[in-house]
């Protein structure tokens, strides 16, 4: 993959890699930076902080962050070469297959960068969002593996996020299945490459990790609430097993996309669920109560993958998604 200069600028202004004591920008901070650039994120490259204050309308302490930042350019580049070595590859919204499904439905939500290992081009297409507790029943287990064999047999990526419980039961049944599966991960990216299944998959085309995170990153509640979203987003629906009600991962996952309509979320009612399925159809989760109901919805124009949030690249366009300067 060749790296253009908006892509390298981009990794350098938010990765977390050679930081150096640098602040790298927060996803929020990076979109309302480049909403107001005349160019690409490219035209900072070489530019010093009194020519980034004036030309661009920043504060002198924004500016010297963003100059600071900019100016590792080099050193990451040597760093991503040292990763793409490894399999590992950074994608920004400046890359083919960075999924253009979290720019259009996440907005400033969406990571300016991704790590991912592995067939990137499943990236481009919609999948089935499977996910749940890590506690779940054996019959909830039952549900999940049924779901991912819907995936495999649409021929359509099983979306999870590859952690204990339902994430991985769904997922190794979508490959024992042939189907593809997209990893979004909110743990080490390098540890879960050290799976010989996962590299088995990975060889064979079926299959793609991925962080929003360092590639070393280690699992933090933190990781695993910000990447929850992006599970949703990715998916055509994405399908709640079994939930805990009011608290947990997979709650706020799943309400927090139905509160911002990140993406669209079934929930299953019936012998397996979780004690906050119910609640999140009363907020608007579609009820699933036989596993077929799933394909009928995958061809509902109500679940049309296509649909999502206002396009973030048109709003750049028009230059008013995030106001005057970043501050």
């Amino acid at each position: 993959m060749r790296r253009g200069d908006d892509a390298l600028a981009t990794v350098a202004l938010v990765s977390r890699l050679c930081t150096e004591g640098l602040r790298p920008l927060k996803a929020s901070e990076f979109w309302k930076l480049t909403a107001n650039l005349n160019a690409g994120p490219s035209c900072l490259l070489g530019t010093s902080a009194g020519d980034l204050a004036a030309d661009n309308e920043l504060s002198v302490e924004v500016a010297e962050r963003v100059a600071g930042l900019i100016g590792r350019a080099t050193a990451l580049a040597f760093e991503l070469e040292r990763l793409q070595h490894s399999g590992i590859g950074a994608l920004t919204p400046f890359d083919e297959h960075y999924p253009r499904r979290w720019t259009e439905r996440l907005g400033p939500k969406a990571p300016p960068l991704l790590y991912a290992a592995g067939a990137t081009e499943l990236l481009d297409s919609s999948g089935l969002g499977v996910v749940g507790s890590r506690d779940v029943s054996p019959t909830g287990a039952e549900v999940a593996i049924e779901a991912a064999k819907c995936a495999a047999s649409r021929g359509i990526p099983l979306v999870s996020g590859g952690a204990r419980g339902v994430d991985q039961l769904a997922m190794n049944a979508a490959l024992d299945s042939g189907g593809a599966v997209v990893g979004v991960l909110a743990d080490s990216l390098s540890r879960k490459l050290r799976n010989a299944d996962v590299r088995a998959a990975i060889h064979d085309g079926r299959a793609v990790m991925c962080a929003p995170y360092g590639p070393d990153a280690g699992f933090s509640a933190g990781n695993a609430m910000g990447r929850n979203k992006l599970i949703y987003a990715q998916s055509a629906i994405t399908f709640v097993v079994a939930s805990d009600k009011d608290k947990g991962g997979t709650w706020s996952g799943a309400t927090e996309t139905l509160d911002n309509q990140f993406g669209r979320v079934a929930v299953w009612r019936g012998p397996g669920e979780g004690p906050g399925n119910a609640g999140l159809e009363r907020r608007g989760a579609v009820p699933v109560t036989e596993i077929e109901q799933l394909e009928l919805l995958l061809d509902s124009d109500e679940f049309d993958p296509n649909i999502g949030a206002p396009s973030l690249a048109g709003s750049m366009e028009q230059g008013t998604l995030f106001g005057a300067a970043l501050s």
